[in-house]
């Protein structure tokens, strides 16, 4: 008996694992959509179970999948494939920060920049942690942001270059080899419309589990 009671211990435990990993990957299916998209997905990857206990257990689950996709921030990449030096001035002026893509997709962070003639020129460091979360951007759409995020990704600027990096800390990149700037802008209009959806998405989705919940509960008696 000791043996058996084990044995349904690990393959509870297996159990668990497993439902777990498969609410993990629902949960990135579901953060892929938009919050009306989600409440269409929400019967299919997360069925109501029939007992009382599992069914408040579902859709505790269901809100917080939903929530966090909830009033989320946005930013542009206002992706262009050359730059001036007039340009990288006004930028430096504005006390953006600088972060550099080289081939092979080393990535490093550029502080005490200047522009000179046709050069710019700094000291490349290692990227801080706060401006390594936001650096492969989708270029043709609005890209979310977390809100305690958002000031220093909106303080970035984004340099791509094919130059290969030498052994030394000290940049000296012609401007005319920059084929690619990102300068990281707050999207206002997908915003708004994000924060919209929002609330009419957990409106929609409280009064759907409403009536979901008080049917089962009275054929249930839960």
């Amino acid at each position: 008996m000791e043996g058996y009671s084990g044995e349904k211990r690990v393959g509870r435990f297996y159990q668990t694992l497993i439902e777990y990993a498969s609410i993990t990957i629902k949960i990135k299916i579901m953060k892929k959509y938009t919050i009306p998209v989600q409440l269409l997905l929400i019967p299919f990857l997360f069925p109501l179970k029939k007992t009382g206990k599992n069914r408040l257990t579902d859709i505790l689950l269901v809100v917080t999948v939903v929530c966090t996709g909830c009033f989320q921030h946005y930013f542009r990449t206002n992706t262009q494939t050359s730059v001036d030096d007039a340009t990288l001035k006004l930028l430096q002026n504005s006390d953006k920060y600088f972060v550099v893509h080289f081939d092979a997709n080393r990535v490093f962070g550029l502080n005490d920049v200047s522009v000179n003639g046709d050069k710019l020129e700094g000291s490349l460091v290692v990227l801080p942690d706060e401006h390594n979360k936001y650096i492969n951007p989708e270029i043709d759409k609005a890209n979310s942001v977390y809100k305690k995020d958002k000031g220093t990704a909106l303080l970035e600027v984004h340099l791509y270059t094919n130059n290969t990096l030498g052994n030394t800390s000290r940049l000296s990149l012609s401007i005319s080899l920059i084929d690619r700037i990102d300068v990281y802008t707050f999207d206002k209009k997908r915003t708004k419309a994000s924060s919209i959806m929002s609330g009419i998405g957990i409106a929609a989705m409280a009064a759907s589990l409403a009536v979901i919940f008080s049917a089962g509960a009275a054929t249930s008696g839960f």
